[in-house]
């Protein structure tokens, strides 16, 4: 199938026609290796028997170059044998003498010509004419010259880019050309119409691009690449795309290795040099590479032209083309070629990151400078923002022989810098095997401070005392050095944050606190990572006032500079306790700063720790909503990447689906990694979800025993602030169901009077509203009253509405007051995004289900599927994925709290 060529055979073809009336040509034909000059030649024969010609062929070689006159005696012989029967070519004219020419001498091409019948077109054909002998290049000349004359038709084929010398008699044939053809690759149409071909039915657009991609629309490539899909019976669907660009051809390679090994040497260095820098690293390079000089270098790529391979990547070069090059280097030689590669391309001053990413192909690591350019590409990569690739370059380098002690430790070191932002389990294991490395407490200390305790698994808790003897040894050291003295620091901040869980480290954790004074020092980094990890002990454990928080962490996180790195420090720590007390003025600044330096949405730990901590500043404004928005991925369910993430991001998931009333979610997200469960603080999540579960299916006794268990789990570990969890409150309004009124009120009553100790409104409001629940009469009613009050001084303003709403469906209220404080809490649920709290508000003072918090959006799809559209029909007419209507129906479905589209009403969205 001879595809794209019908105009350039048809400029050839007219030459046929003309030569009829005696007025002879010559046609070049030029084309780059694979493009199909041979069958182009072939189709224009086929045209010439058509006619009557009398068609003449020869095909040069480079093996037969050396034999004089050998084209020239193929073109005889096919003329003697053009039309006369198989007897007549064994006949006695047609003998060869010893020497392989015809019997009684050669006889000259121009002879023959003159020789054939004059009624009778001539075609003389000759395939890669720059492989044709000296001999019978002059020969051709000298019939060329005469094809006016005579009315024969020459058509000789050469590749792209041959530019013989001036004046030899190639050069002189190529200029003598009346038409010259230049064959391409092929177009998208063409190749598809070969794919759908060979591979059978229609195929689809994305296959198609790809084999197109892979061959650069090469002939030879193309039917080589449709032979493997065919025989690995690969259909030409859409979803085996990549598989095609990824196909290779062992025939294509072995003919390719066939063809390299009959090279020159040079040439066959300038290929491999090639194939392992690319076509676009400067020919200095290139040069030194192959081994070859720069006249050397220019030969051999000279000869690549004469090939018409062009450049690797370059347009028409065909990637297929070259990886069965690359594939055709031997294995142990391909090693030592990429190891030369990235020194000579560091040397040249080529972006470090081009040589490491040779390094990344090998092995087997021999140049000797790896690890110091594997090192320097990790920098290069960190700095641009892909600790990854940084990773890759630092796993490389461990593999080099001669990394080994204090180099390999400052590898490790390194690498932690790399992993601690996806891959936190790995980060801590390369820590633990770097540091006996290092000679000196210093530099174990400055590797041991890269993780911060967010990153640390409970399971590791002899960190928190390998952090501690880490402080001591420098502290012990007596420098006085202010660098070694900062170390410390942070080290010993490590070591309370670590051991927040541990009843021995609480209390000398407090007791350094009050060492501090009422001004504690803020001026280094590490003054300002100890107070937060003090700050957060004094806060889980209920020692210091919401007031007192403020006062200590607001100052320190307005001198700390906003940098995405705090997520490896105990400054997020200090974020959540600010969240609690609400005093969040100076925490909304700070983290919009880091937020303007790194992608909120992105990947990594330090991503993910500023998405948590901007959720905990939502919730301590009552803005559900906007806390499920910032860190539940659409979809909802676990991240597959979580457990690469800090424990902190997990709690807090759990946290926002707890308060957005979805127990089974955060059950979901605390039991994905079943290894923080050993953390007490997750645990008693864990409980408290299992607990509210249970109490919505009426399974109060299992309910009540989930909350106390959470209780025990914290109290057991001197956690007693209501705002890190409100078990006894959960307890509370559980045993009030059960009819235990005295355990209720107990338990009310512990919870206020601890929640009063910590001070912050939105707990004291909250720990009020249970209590005047369990309470009963006026008594009760008047600390519902309370509770509103209380909070009314809160930004929490989802808490408040809690209370508004508990005070205004209290029997006994007035009616006026119970209204408006439904309707207050009615409007105030809605702005927080409560959507529980608003259908309950509704079903107490009846108001219609218009359902204004659904969004455009989602009333359009939902309307759609009540209709009975399918979740197909409703994507295409809106023009959206098909996952996203799953989605806004899955939101829909839980604001609306039905089971699915069967319950949606016909007319939602309306009044």
């Amino acid at each position: 199938m001879l595809l794209e060529r019908e105009t350039e055979l048809a400029a050839a073809t007219v030459r046929l026609g003309r030569a009829a009336a005696g007025q002879g040509a010559l046609v070049l034909v030029e084309g780059p290796l694979g493009v199909g000059r041979s069958s182009f030649l072939e189709a224009l024969a086929q045209r010439a028997g058509a006619e009557r010609f009398r068609v003449l062929r020869a095909q040069a070689s480079r093996s037969e170059r050396w034999l004089a006159g050998g084209v020239a005696d193929q073109l005889v012989e096919s003329a003697r044998c053009g039309r006369a029967t198989a007897e007549a070519c064994d006949g006695p004219g047609a003998r060869e003498d010893a020497h392989g020419g015809p019997a009684g001498g050669r006889v000259p091409l121009g002879t023959v010509l003159e020789a054939l019948p004059g009624e009778d077109g001539v075609l003389v054909l000759v395939d890669d004419l720059h492989w044709c002998d000296a001999e019978s290049l002059a020969e051709l000349a000298g019939s060329v010259s005469g094809r006016h004359r005579r009315g024969v038709v020459f058509a000789l084929s050469l590749p792209s880019g041959v530019v013989p010398d001036g004046g030899s008699v190639l050069r002189g044939l190529v200029d003598a050309a009346d038409v010259r053809i230049g064959l391409r690759a092929l177009g998208p149409g063409s190749v598809r119409r070969l794919v759908d071909a060979a591979l059978g039915g229609r195929a689809d657009e994305e296959f198609v691009e790809a084999v197109r991609e892979r061959s650069a629309g090469s002939p030879l490539l193309l039917r080589s690449l449709l032979d493997e899909a065919y025989s690995r019976g690969l259909e030409p669907r859409a979803v085996n795309a990549e598989l095609a660009r990824a196909l290779r051809s062992d025939p294509l390679c072995q003919y390719l290795s066939v063809f390299l090994r009959s090279r020159p040497g040079a040439v066959r260095r300038a290929v491999h040099a090639l194939c392992v820098l690319g076509g676009d690293v400067d020919r200095r390079v290139s040069a030194r590479l192959a081994g070859l000089d720069a006249p050397g270098y220019a030969k051999a790529a000279g000869a690549l032209d004469l090939w018409g391979l062009g450049r690797p990547g370059a347009a028409g070069s065909g990637t297929l083309l070259w990886d069965a090059l690359a594939d055709g280097i031997p294995a142990d030689e391909l090693t030592v070629l990429r190891n030369r590669a990235a020194v000579l391309l560091h040397r040249a001053g080529h972006p470090v990151e081009a040589a490491a990413g040779q390094l990344l192909a090998v092995q087997t690591l021999r140049a000797p400078q790896a690890v110091r350019i594997l090192r320097a590409a990790a920098g290069s990569a960190l700095a641009r923002g892909a600790p990854r690739d940084a990773a890759r370059y630092l796993r490389q380098a461990l593999l080099d022989g001669s990394c080994t002690g204090l180099l390999r430790a400052r590898v490790l070191a390194d690498l932690v810098a790399a992993e601690r932002q996806f891959a936190t389990v790995a980060a801590l294991r390369h820590v633990v095997e770097a540091l006996p490395l290092f000679d000196s407490a210093r530099d174990r200390a400055a590797v041991a401070v890269q993780l911060g305790p967010l990153l640390y698994r409970p399971a590791e808790s002899g960190i928190a005392v390998l952090t501690q003897d880490l402080a001591a040894q420098l502290r012990s050291a007596g420098t006085g050095d202010a660098a070694t003295a900062e170390l410390a620091l942070r080290l010993e901040a490590r070591h309370y944050a670590l051991g927040d869980q541990d009843p021995v480290i609480l209390p000398a954790a407090l007791r350094r606190l009050d060492e501090l004074g009422p001004r504690p020092p803020v001026r280094t980094q590490g003054e300002r990572e100890l107070l937060a990890a003090l700050v957060h002990v004094a806060f889980v454990t209920n020692n210091a006032s919401a007031g007192r928080v403020a006062d200590l962490g607001g100052p320190l996180l307005a001198l700390e500079p906003p940098d995405p790195r705090h997520a490896h420090t105990p400054l997020p720590l200090l974020v959540n306790a600010l969240a609690a007390a609400e005093r969040t003025e100076v925490t909304v600044r700070w983290l919009d700063a880091v937020g303007r330096r790194v992608d909120p949405r992105g990947a990594g730990a330090e991503a993910a720790v500023l998405r948590a901590e901007r959720a905990l500043v939502a919730l301590s404004h009552g803005r559900t909503a906007e806390a499920r928005r910032t860190v539940v991925r659409p979809g909802a369910g676990p991240d597959p990447e979580a457990n690469a993430l800090p424990a902190i991001c997990s709690a807090i998931l759990a946290i926002v689906t707890l308060h957005s009333g979805e127990p089974e979610l955060a059950e979901e997200f605390l039991t994905a990694d079943p290894s923080q469960l050993q953390d007490q603080y997750h645990a008693a999540l864990l409980h408290m979800a299992r607990g509210l579960l249970a109490a919505r299916r009426r399974r109060d006794l299992i309910a009540l025993h989930h909350f106390r268990t959470a209780g025990e789990r914290l109290e057991r570990i001197g956690w007693t602030n209501p705002a890190v969890l409100p078990w006894s409150s959960r307890a509370a309004l559980l045993h009030h169901r059960l009819g235990d009124q005295e355990r209720a009120l107990a338990a009310a009553l512990a919870e206020v009077e601890r929640a009063r100790r910590w001070g912050a409104p939105s707990v004291v409001g909250r720990a009020l509203v249970a209590l005047g629940r369990v309470t009963p009469g006026r008594r009760g009613t008047g600390l519902l009253a309370e509770a509103v009050a209380v909070l009314e001084e809160s930004t929490n303003l989802g808490e408040l509405c809690r209370a508004l709403y508990a005070y205004g469906s209290r029997e006994g209220v007035d009616g006026r007051r119970a209204a408006e404080a439904l309707e207050r809490a009615h409007a105030l649920s809605v702005a927080c995004g409560a959507d529980r709290v608003t259908r309950r508000i509704r079903a107490q003072i009846g108001r219609s289900p218009a359902v204004p918090e659904l969004t455009p959006s989602e009333v359009r799809v939902a309307r759609l599927a009540a209709d009975g559209l399918r979740n197909a029909d409703i994507a295409q007419r809106l023009q959206v994925s098909k996952r996203m209507i799953e989605r806004y129906l899955t939101n829909a479905y839980r604001k609306l709290d039905i089971s699915g589209r069967d319950a949606l009403p016909p007319n939602i969205g309306t009044e």
